[in-house]
């Protein structure tokens, strides 16, 4: 009787083991999608990850594993992009719960596949934000004079002329721009400026691609602030437009122009032109200003910049649009 009951309980605990390193394995698979869109409309978009029981809100650009599940109800939908090239998946009532497997490769071209699973691949793991975050202070407790912030170009690679040169800052301060070329050469400077772009002159000595320049914004009280670029050579020029050309979604896709975005500027940013990728972001929160995920991405490319407090913006509308509501 001992012994059988010994071969019983071997048994079963050969069974819990078992189990129990079925669902490790699950946990430890690699993402294979993000999820790019959650538009909640009347109802509520939910996601229910491997190894879990309950349904929860999804954090924007989700990254998601074969096993995991998309829920919507009513008007809602989501949509997630996978890696592998496989054509985003817009989930909906009618194909809700949606369940992620593994991507298989699809039609289409081999070139489009292979870009579309790259930037799939950049996303992954942007539902985090950097450590610093957290210890964001309120903006209502910062000083109402805020200081002037160098913007653009600002560590950043470009794809062209001309350069114009952007800071945030008071209206009624007046701003020095200097530019400067390989051995910390000054190349041009103006002073006496308003709070306004300032466009690179033609009469200044010309911008070279592959060479490093650097600029100065100088305002009265604050520290002097400094920002790189580097102008792409044309074969890299021509190389990212023809890119670009081949992420718009084909007709009849389904591909939410929010998505679309989100491909883009994640290529401009996987390239280092964290200039364009924000300029992209931008127009896309201005045409879709709810879209959590647009929020995220745009924290992460500011935070390549090294734009702390305006990441930190990001991150944070990002959460507050992508928390549950009552």
């Amino acid at each position: 009787m001992r012994d059988g009951r010994c071969s019983v309980g071997a048994g079963v605990a050969g069974l819990v083991m078992a189990l129990v390193a079925g669902i490790g394995s699950a946990w430890a698979a690699d993402p294979v999608a993000v999820l790019t869109e959650i538009r909640p409309g009347k109802g509520e978009v939910r996601v229910k990850l491997g190894g879990e029981s309950e349904w929860k809100a999804p954090a924007p650009l989700l990254s998601l594993r074969p096993g995991d599940q998309v829920r919507v109800t009513q008007d809602a939908r989501a949509v997630i992009v996978f890696t592998g090239g496989r054509a985003p998946q817009t989930v909906q009532t009618a194909s809700s719960p949606f369940t992620v497997q593994a991507p298989s490769a699809a039609g289409g071209g081999e070139k489009a596949q292979a870009l579309m699973s790259s930037v799939t691949s950049f996303l992954l793991g942007k539902q985090e934000k950097p450590a610093y975050v957290s210890a964001y202070v309120p903006l209502s407790t910062r000083s109402i004079a805020l200081p002037p912030v160098l913007l653009s170009p600002r560590q950043t690679r470009l794809l062209g002329t001309p350069v114009v040169f952007e800071w945030t800052g008071s209206e009624r301060q007046k701003y020095g721009v200097r530019v400067f070329g390989p051995d910390n050469m000054l190349l041009w400077e103006q002073t006496g400026l308003p709070r306004k772009d300032v466009t690179y002159p033609a009469s200044a000595p010309a911008l070279k691609p592959g060479v490093s320049y650097a600029w100065e914004l100088h305002a009265e009280r604050y520290p002097v602030q400094r920002g790189e670029f580097v102008l792409l050579p044309a074969a890299d020029v021509t190389r990212i437009k023809q890119s670009l050309a081949l992420l718009p979604p084909a007709a009849g896709s389904g591909q939410a122009g929010s998505t679309t975005a989100l491909f883009r500027a994640g290529y401009l940013a996987q390239e280092g032109l964290y200039q364009d990728a924000r300029r992209e972001l931008l127009a896309a929160i201005a045409a879709d200003p709810k879209e959590a995920s647009l929020h995220q991405l745009l924290g992460h490319v500011y935070d390549r910049m090294g734009v702390r407090d305006l990441a930190t913006d990001s991150f944070d509308e990002a959460r507050f649009l992508s928390a549950p509501r009552p």
